[in-house]
């Protein structure tokens, strides 16, 4: 009986294929397949941009339809190409070189990636960001090299170049800054207090060049602050040492724990610590070691703090009216990353190239002074307490 009903079955199932034809078993070929080119997108309008421009037009009506294509050419090199889907009406075109007139080319483009005649359309962007932001360029000296300013409202993404003749008189970079930041400031150091000409560029992400901007400038000098004449210097309201890691930890030269840590949960807050450099200093940077290990971009490590100045001795009952704000801190995870998660290029940021730690450098037209005062305004851990390991100053003493 079993054979039966399983003989039964096979002939059915021959019965039902030879019942089909060719239309019938490939009836799950692509619908697009029969080769339909979509129509021409209409009622273009361009609205120009800095190095840019925003293109809207009417789509077809065609059922194949799957984006909008533009392709043009941003330069004498490179071509791009910027899509939209069928399911909207804009389309940006960006990069330009420079403000002119450029062609685009709009396509409508089928499921089976068919192409449509091509529309041309004229845009002229205006000057791209990346020249404006060159054009506001000043060079000057800087602490043991030189410094370079710029204006970015439009936080564009962008690299500054720097540039000065290497030991074959040839200029080659020395640093590359990438930034978004809306008021930038870098610096390059490691050179004699000598005349030596500097090269600066900026560069934005579709690798276009602004001109090069020269300068020739003498280096201040700038050597490392000797640490064994830095004091605490108490005051009311600063905060004491916890768990035995006290201040002078900050300034033995050994980059290992322990090193300072301010009681958790005292007031008053933010908390703030004061102490002596030894005598008055025109600074020029520091650097400061975040408690390392699992520790890095966490717990009490700094995030944003304010740095005050005084070349006096400190008013007795703590009040900050006679000290100088030097500068606002912030410290940057590269990797952007959560708190607990930690890439190589953040370890690598925040212990520096040296081991010494993250890098700030003072403004150029700060004070000098003997006395430092650091506000803690926040930590990495959210938190309402202090640590690091090591604190490294430069400058020239007086």
């Amino acid at each position: 009986m079993k054979n039966l009903i399983y003989y039964i079955l096979i002939l059915g199932t021959l019965s039902f294929l030879s019942g089909c034809d060719k239309s019938d078993l490939n009836s799950h070929e692509s619908i697009s397949s029969d080769g339909e080119i979509p129509g021409l997108v209409t009622n273009v309008k361009v609205e120009n941009g800095p190095g840019s421009a925003i293109i809207t037009y009417s789509l077809p009506k065609s059922g194949s339809l799957q984006y909008v294509m533009a392709k043009y050419s941003i330069n004498d090199n490179t071509v791009r190409e910027a899509k939209s889907s069928r399911y909207g009406d804009t389309i940006r075109v960006d990069g330009f070189e420079k403000e002119g007139e450029y062609t685009i080319q709009l396509f409508s483009v089928s499921k089976s990636e068919q192409l449509s005649e091509p529309v041309s359309v004229k845009v002229n962007p205006s000057e791209p960001t990346f020249r404006t932001i060159a054009k506001s360029m000043v060079v000057r000296e800087d602490f043991g090299g030189m410094n370079v300013t710029f204006k970015n409202p439009e936080e564009s993404k962008i690299a500054v170049v720097i540039l000065t003749k290497d030991n074959n008189g040839e200029f080659t970079p020395t640093e590359t800054f990438y930034t978004q930041i809306k008021n930038g400031s870098f610096s390059v150091r490691g050179f004699e207090p000598e005349a030596r000409t500097f090269g600066v560029y900026i560069k934005d992400r579709w690798n276009n060049y602004s001109d090069t901007l020269f300068k020739e400038v003498t280096p201040l000098f700038e050597k490392i602050i000797d640490k064994s004449k830095f004091r605490q210097y108490v005051l009311p309201g600063d905060q004491p040492a916890a768990w035995g890691w006290v201040m002078s930890n900050m300034w033995d030269n050994k980059l290992g724990e322990p090193g300072f840590h301010t009681l958790q949960g005292a007031l008053p807050r933010p908390h703030k610590f004061t102490f002596d450099l030894g005598g008055i200093v025109k600074l020029s940077r520091f650097k400061i070691l975040q408690r390392t290990g699992t520790w890095f971009y966490a717990h009490g490590n700094p995030k944003e703090w304010i740095m005050y100045g005084s070349a006096t001795v400190p008013d007795a009952s703590g009040s900050m009216d006679k000290w100088i704000k030097l500068m606002d801190c912030f410290s940057v995870k590269p990797s952007g990353l959560p708190t607990g998660e930690v890439s190589d290029d953040d370890r690598n940021h925040a212990q520096g190239i040296d081991g010494l730690g993250e890098e700030f450098n003072f403004p150029i037209n700060a004070p000098p002074v003997r006395y430092i005062r650091m506000e803690i305004l926040k930590n990495w851990g959210n938190t309402d307490f202090f640590h690091a390991l090591e604190l490294t100053f430069w400058g020239d003493p007086e």
